[in-house]
């Protein structure tokens, strides 16, 4: 592949890495202001985002047209890159509760300056890596190359240590790793800028900006994975809403005191923040449950019983079994509630499974609500039997009270 090619694909992928880095950090912002940790680690991104933007042509050039600061050659863009090395390490010392601003910053400051004397007393080109830069045992290069690599490797290497620890959690694991190997890429880079320096080979020097357009998308990676996960459980809890409405909808007008709020249409409930749609998704598996057990006082253990006979003789699968039971008993409780009679406490607790889980009970709600329509859970509700036990049960009530009517007066 000719090098003009490699060279033309790299600057690509760094100018939509970069803008990609920046979209994220903004998406960022509003969840990394609650936690101090995450504030930190978003400042060390929002470091290297700066020092990658203002390598790209479009940013430099109008630096140079804009600063004379700038017109020496890059020496702004390392300035801030010495600066972005700072902020990385401030990350990597707050982590390890050794954080010490005055032991990062001071420094910092002393090497910018070292840097701006360095390239008005040595060449005043010193700021570009190209064939016609300084020799490479000037002094100018080894302060700009260890200025970065102290903020990059330890940060990777602090990444790594975390995300090693973090194996219960595969998405934080994954994300730190993500952001150790964006760290390590800015840290090979570095490496490679000083193999040029020393050998000069023209192939090398096309691979900058692949190297810095994979750092920037690494990076993205890391940082917007959080989103990308809060996008999927959104979708996720919004579907699950969604589907559940018409059972929900149903129960909320055979028990309305089980609503918190008054009822919103079924678009209107999957609107709103990832936060709110999921606290809405929380909030109606609790109210349906609730109406399942306030339901399930309508029908007596023998009703449940022979709903369970009746489905296990069905060809059903397993798993699917638990749902059509209750399927099965809610229909006949619906139809007592419907002829208004008498709930009485209900030994058997069958409303919803065992997992404390919110998508585990979702999932079982939306099995339940599938098992609605089964043959299996038709046939039963068909059946006179589904519905005699709890009139029985008022009928029952009868000759028992006034039996004991004449009793409590003697």
């Amino acid at each position: 592949m000719d090098l003009q090619v490699i060279h033309d694909l790299g600057y690509r992928a760094e100018l939509l890495g970069a803008l990609a880095l920046w979209l994220v950090i903004l998406l960022r912002l509003p969840t990394a202001r609650r936690s101090h940790q995450q504030k930190m680690l978003l400042m060390a991104v929002i470091g290297m985002a700066g020092s990658i933007t203002v390598y790209l042509d479009p940013v430099s050039a109008a630096l140079n047209h804009t600063f004379t600061f700038a017109q020496s050659c890059g020496l702004f863009m390392n300035a801030w890159g010495v600066l972005s090395s700072a902020l990385i390490l401030d990350f990597v010392l707050a982590a390890m509760a050794r954080r010490r601003p005055w032991l990062i910053y001071g420094p910092m400051i002393v090497t910018i300056a070292a840097l701006i004397v360095l390239d008005y007393t040595i060449d005043p080109h010193a700021g570009c890596v190209n064939a016609e830069a300084v020799p490479w045992y000037s002094p100018f290069w080894w302060l700009l190359v260890s200025a970065h690599l102290v903020g990059t490797v330890p940060c990777a290497v602090l990444c790594v240590r975390y995300g090693r620890q973090a194996r219960d959690d595969r998405p934080l694991r994954t994300g730190l790793l993500l952001l150790a190997a964006g760290f390590l890429s800015s840290s090979v880079f570095w490496c490679v800028v000083l193999a040029f320096l020393l050998t000069r080979p023209a192939w090398l020097g096309e691979l900058f900006p692949d190297n810095i357009g994979l750092t920037a998308w690494l990076m993205t990676t890391g940082v917007g994975l959080p989103l990308a996960l809060t996008a999927h459980r959104t979708v996720r809890d919004a579907q699950a809403m969604w589907r559940l409405y018409p059972l929900w909808h149903d129960l909320v007008e055979t028990v309305p005191h089980i609503a918190l709020d008054k009822p919103r249409s079924r678009i209107r409930q999957v609107l709103g923040s990832p936060h709110t749609i999921h606290l809405r998704l929380y909030r109606q598996v609790i109210e349906i449950r609730d109406a399942l057990l306030i339901l399930q006082d309508y029908v007596t253990p023998e009703t449940m019983e022979h709903a369970r006979r009746h489905v296990t003789t069905q060809d059903l699968p397993q798993e699917h079994v638990e749902a059509a039971v209750t399927a099965g008993w809610l229909h006949a409780a619906l139809q007592a509630k419907a002829a208004a009679s008498a709930p009485r406490p209900n030994p058997l607790a069958t409303a919803h499974p065992s997992e404390d889980c919110l998508h585990s009970e979702a999932t079982f709600l939306l099995a339940v609500l599938r098992a609605r329509t089964l043959p299996a859970v038709r046939s039963f509700a068909a059946q006179p039997t589904a519905h005699s036990a709890q009139t029985n049960r008022s009928d029952q009530q009868v000759p028992t009270i006034s039996h004991d009517l004449p009793d409590s007066h003697d």
